[in-house]
Order: structure tokens, then sequence, then C-alpha cells
């Protein structure tokens, strides 16, 4: 049986898309399917999340051609020159990133996204595969769905006035928005919460406790946060960071046109006063995105999609 060697950055600090990889991993092996983690320093795992995903250090990784090596797309344009004469499956999880590290020189067409060893690329949004494929027509695109582990992101009615935002996330408009709504008087009486470097398990607490919670993030490739904070009952104000689009829909999220601040703050403030005046409407909105969450990216569906995927790149039934 052919072994899959994901390749991951040693990024210690939260980051949804390498707590993804190792998810991916956990998969495959729950299907069968021999999977690793491989990190660059010995020793170096992810600790911020409970699980037992196995971890290869990838000085120790020597894989043949019967194996698979996935490659996020942060690794850059020569990310198909590693492990030479091994099928390669790249996971690009922000198409707003695919070119990093490109040289601007018109006849440099140096990709993976078109390299005879890359077999495809997995992708995990509508907005990323349209990208890609406007990009590179002929590369091979399967889209995967992400999922939220509603055990953990627990859908709850009642909240605190608490109001979550992630301050890394374009903090410059962090900064403008907080202090418009400061500066109005408009969060009198609401506590901001911070979540930054905060294990799994707390952000998961964090968010079932606030009604509100403030995206930021642009450009994206499907933004988790927002989706872990409709899954637990926030009302979503903010940016979709394109890559969010689909799930960021105005039948219960607040959503913003990126860079508009006061209309950011704005749309705060209208979520402030509705809670105040018709609580029960705003409960039902929050209610139909975790509903919406629940249906469309649950664990189950991911994990279809992660065998379905596996399962026709090996070319097993």
């Amino acid at each position: 049986m052919p072994t899959v060697f994901v390749l991951c950055p040693d990024h210690a600090p939260p980051a949804g898309g390498i707590r993804k990889l190792y998810r991916h991993v956990d998969v495959l092996n729950a299907h069968g399917i021999p999977a690793a983690v491989v990190h660059e320093a010995p020793g170096f795992r992810c600790a911020w999340f409970a699980g037992a995903t196995p971890v290869r250090c990838r000085a120790d990784v020597r894989p043949d051609p019967a194996d698979v090596v996935v490659i996020p797309e942060v690794y850059g344009p020569d990310l198909a020159a590693l492990y030479p004469g091994v099928p390669k499956v790249v996971f690009n999880q922000n198409a707003y990133l695919t070119f990093r590290g490109y040289a601007l020189d018109p006849v440099d067409l140096n990709t993976p996204y078109t390299h005879p060893e890359v077999r495809a690329t997995l992708v995990i949004s509508e907005d990323n595969r349209e990208y890609l494929a406007y990009a590179f027509p002929a590369a091979r695109l399967v889209r995967l769905h992400y999922g939220i582990d509603t055990a953990l992101f627990a859908y709850r009615a009642e909240k605190e006035p608490r109001v979550a935002y992630m301050p890394r996330k374009n903090a410059h408009d962090v900064t403008q928005v907080l202090n418009l709504l400061t500066h109005r008087g408009a969060l009198r009486g609401y506590e901001l919460v911070a979540i930054d470097g905060r294990p799994e398990s707390e952000v998961a607490e964090l968010l079932g406790s606030c009604a509100v919670f403030l995206s930021f993030g642009h450009p994206e490739g499907c933004p988790l946060p927002p989706l872990e904070a409709l899954a637990c009952g926030c009302a979503l104000v903010g940016y979709h960071g394109r890559g969010g689009r689909e799930y960021f829909r105005p039948e219960f999220c607040h959503p913003v046109e990126f860079g508009d601040v006061v209309g950011f703050a704005r749309a705060v403030e209208d979520v402030v006063r509705l809670r105040a005046t018709a609580p029960g409407a705003l409960r039902a909105r929050c209610a139909a995105g975790a509903a919406y969450v629940r249906e469309h990216y649950s664990v189950a569906r991911e994990e279809a999609d992660i065998v379905r995927c596996w399962r026709g790149l090996l070319g097993e039934p």
C-alpha cells in the first residue's frame, strides 16, 4: 500500500490550515491509507489541539515512486522539484497565496500546477477552484469541503454580551473598526475578546459564549474561524475573504465589502441594536447559520471528500 506523506510547515502557533493537514492524515489512516505529517525539525509536532497524528521528520522520509507526497501551496513555484520521481499532490488552501515567490517574468512558466509529477491539486472552496482553473486550465483540480466539529464548536442559543475577533487578521482594519465603535459608545456593555494563540478547545469555549464574531480575514481560501463562529451561534459580521462567499450568506450573516471600515462598524451597530430590540429575530438568524454549517460543512462530508479523492488518486475502488 502506498504511503501518503503530507509536508507541513513547522509553525507552532494555532493556524487553521495546519490543523487541516493533520486532519487529512487522520482521515486517511482511519480508512486504511497509510499517511503521515512530515515536519522539518526532528521532534516537532503541533500541540495546540488534541490528537495522535503520525508525524515524521523530513530527514527520515524517503518516499519511493509508489508513494505520494502532498505539498502545501505556500512552498512556492519550485515545490514540484521536491522528491524527484515521486508522484505529488498540491494541497492549495488559499489560492491567493499561489503566486507567492514567483518571478515577474513573462517567459518564466515554472509552476508545479502543470508539472508531470503532480497528479492533482486539492482546493477547499469554489472561489479557489475558479481561481486555479483560470490560471491553469489543464490542471486537475479536486474540491474538498472543510468539516467543522460541531460537538466541539457547539451551537449555543444563549449568549453573553461579548464580541470576538482575531487581531492578526488585517490588523489595521481591526484598529479602525473597533475604535470607530468604541468612540461612538456603540459597544458599551460589551466585552471585546481577542482570539489569538489559544488552544482549539479554548477557542470553541469562547465562541460559544460570544454574541458576535467580527471577520477581518482577506483574502482567504475558505476562512475557518467564521465557520466555527457560525457553528457556535455567533452573529457573523465582516469580510468573507472571497473564499468564504459560499457560506457568508445574507440570510444569516452580515457581509461587508472589504475595506469599508465605516460600513463594518455600522453593521456591528445594527447587530447590537437588533440584539437589544428583537433578540428573537437575531437568535433565529444565528440558528439558521449554525444549521447551515451542520448541513454543508460536516466532518462526515469532509471525510467522504478526502476518502473519495484518494481512492481516485490511488486507483482504488
